[in-house]
């Protein structure tokens, strides 16, 4: 893309360019809103893609990496049986009856933490991916597994956002054998006495778009897009309620709902830098002409702050979710959005009530920016003595 006519000219208030990065900033919420709702500008997604079935592994073969992603993003004829099913069962009444659930997996690591260690390894990884199977239908005997599989997805996926393409034969070969057991697994579960409601959700997809690919795809999907933000959005939680004593106290007492002081911290530090898009044909909507392949970032903290000014979040967060950019927006607002919250909050409720002597170390904390999502680095804690040493 030429980077002359946005690089030069004077920009609409609330957008700026990134000569550096070659692309379009979006600061403001009533741009944020047009770029994500204009036809014109999308997520790279071919929507008008048809034959994947075609594209799929013959029986007892895995997808290639490609072949794997692309079963995430691509919109078929089927994609609104598929959205309407799937929100079913992640409304807000349907997840919080798992709250009891996610806070007894939540005690049960509490009570096994080590004395001293990172808390992300420790307890946020595997409270959050724990109570994402729950919430799926997982039994536990699978969870060990499972798990290896939503690292490697995770790993892939950052890969790809990285441009990552091009892949070495022991990685291809781990990739298949992994996806091999995701897929035995789907089928277990489809097949299975399971009453969640995603798993009920997911059989009625199964007879839409046949072949079990596809719900493998979705279940790592999931996993990859709830679990690893969850943990980074938990990570930022931590080191925000240990940098200020008044937020563990606002938590011990209940003065304030956790999921709404997490959701002010999340407002504040976003795990995503930015939300992209990408120009598909000429545009003039946000005030400038776009000429097609122009990337457009919208940039997540910056318009969750842009009409409310950072808060203490002792005092909740001031913003309706539906205003905010933290989970997305729109057609694109994540679909676990609800569990999301419930899960951290329960969490971050459960790891203060649960160790009154637990120290993390502020100065230590790393929490890397360079990736659009953030990555957890360390969160070395001490529980007991005189402090993090």
């Amino acid at each position: 893309m030429s980077a002359g006519p946005l690089a030069v000219g004077t920009l609409p208030t609330g957008l700026v360019w990134d000569a550096g990065r070659g692309r379009l900033k979006v600061r403001d919420p009533g741009l944020a809103e047009i770029v994500l709702r204009d036809p014109h500008i999308i997520t790279g997604v071919d929507h008008g893609k048809s034959g994947r079935a075609g594209e799929l592994p013959p029986p007892g073969q895995a997808p290639t990496i490609t072949q794997f992603f692309e079963m995430w993003y691509t919109v078929g004829e089927h994609y609104p049986v598929f959205n309407s099913e799937l929100r079913k069962a992640f409304t807000p009444r349907t997840v919080q009856a798992f709250g009891a659930a996610f806070r007894a997996e939540a005690d049960r690591l509490v009570v096994g933490m080590p004395s001293r260690g990172d808390l992300a390894r420790d307890y946020l990884s595997p409270y959050l991916t724990h109570s994402t199977f729950l919430l799926l239908g997982v039994p536990e005997r699978e969870w060990t597994r499972l798990a290896k599989v939503s690292r490697l997805v995770i790993h892939l996926f950052k890969q790809q956002l990285l441009g990552v393409t091009e892949y070495g034969e022991r990685e291809r070969a781990a990739f298949a054998t992994t996806m091999l057991y995701l897929k035995r697994l789907t089928d277990e579960l489809l097949a299975g006495p399971g009453t969640e409601p995603f798993l009920v959700a997911a059989r009625q997809l199964a007879t839409v778009d046949p072949g079990g690919w596809p719900i493998a795809a979705l279940i790592g999907q999931l996993l990859m897009a709830g679990i690893e933000p969850m943990i980074v959005g938990s990570s930022i939680a931590c080191r925000e309620i240990w940098s200020s004593p008044h937020l563990r106290e606002s938590i011990l007492r209940e003065t304030v709902d956790t999921g709404e002081l997490a959701e002010e911290m999340l407002r504040q530090h976003p795990p995503f830098g930015n939300i992209f898009r990408f120009v598909s044909e000429p545009c003039d909507c946000l005030g400038v002409r776009l000429p097609p392949g122009t990337i457009v970032a919208v940039d997540t903290a910056a318009v969750n702050l842009s009409h409310h000014p950072a808060v203490d979040p002792a005092r909740g967060c001031p913003v309706r979710p539906s205003e905010l950019l933290t989970f997305g927006k729109g057609t694109h607002y994540c679909l676990g959005a609800h569990s999301a919250r419930l899960q951290v909050a329960t969490g971050l409720r459960q790891l203060v009530h649960g160790v009154p002597g637990l120290e993390v170390d502020i100065a230590a904390v790393h929490i890397d920016t360079s990736n659009n999502l953030k990555e957890v680095r360390a969160v070395p804690y001490r529980i007991g003595g005189d402090g993090v040493g």
